[in-house]
């Protein structure tokens, strides 16, 4: 499950579908969840939660100038139905807050398995100018100052991620290829799958946990 794909689908056609991901809810759930998410708070959106419309499990965002907060909500939304229906599934996610770590956590607390594939850059710097090159072929724009401060909170909450994972598999993708960096088991078997590690990896990781752990 992707959010941007969720507003690319919405602004095609002005509708999400949400069969395809087999969950069933109704237009009063989705508009009290949508009011009540802590993102729309932060962004005074609340009223525009009356413009939601359902039918027949088909979210109509018509009357809404749809964006990627709507699509973030609608995505969290998403994810906490299959959770509740003790569901298989995978998200992508950019996880530069705390409450998708927190997500894993209750994802165990209610019996799943949980796997971290985690993706990183060098720098923010790289990240930027692939933004930038998506814009070129007409993909949605990110302000660099956001690029910048995702990156660096995401790299923060690696460790937090990992100690609520099963299993983690870590990449660095600063080149052409990504390149499988290392493999964690239950937040405290190492294994490293590269001779070559980035200072992101082991600035973030392992000085942080694995050195203060031996």
């Amino acid at each position: 499950m992707n959010a941007d794909e969720i507003e690319k689908s919405a602004k095609a056609d002005g509708f999400v579908d949400l069969t395809q991901f087999n969950v069933q809810a109704t237009g009063d759930e989705l508009r009290t969840f949508f009011a009540g998410h802590a993102l729309i708070q932060k962004e005074h959106l609340q009223d525009q939660a009356s413009l939601f419309d359902m039918n027949d499990l088909r979210i109509d965002v018509r009357r809404l100038d749809f964006n990627s907060y709507h699509a973030s909500v609608i995505a969290d939304f998403i994810r906490q139905k299959l959770l509740e229906n003790r569901v298989s599934f995978t998200f992508e996610t950019v996880m530069s807050s705390g409450d998708k770590v927190a997500f894993m956590r209750r994802a165990q607390e209610l019996g799943y398995r949980t796997y971290l594939y985690f993706v990183a850059t060098d720098n923010p710097n790289i990240n930027i100018n692939r933004v930038a090159n998506r814009v070129d072929d007409g993909g949605h724009n990110v302000p660099a100052d956001k690029i910048v401060q995702r990156y660096h909170r995401s790299l923060k909450l690696l460790p937090e991620a990992v100690a609520a994972s099963n299993r983690a598999y870590i990449f660095d993708n600063s080149g052409e290829g990504s390149v499988w960096l290392a493999e964690i088991t239950d937040g405290t078997s190492l294994e490293y799958k590269s001779e070559e590690q980035p200072d992101w990896f082991m600035e973030a990781y392992v000085d942080k946990v694995m050195n203060v752990a031996s």
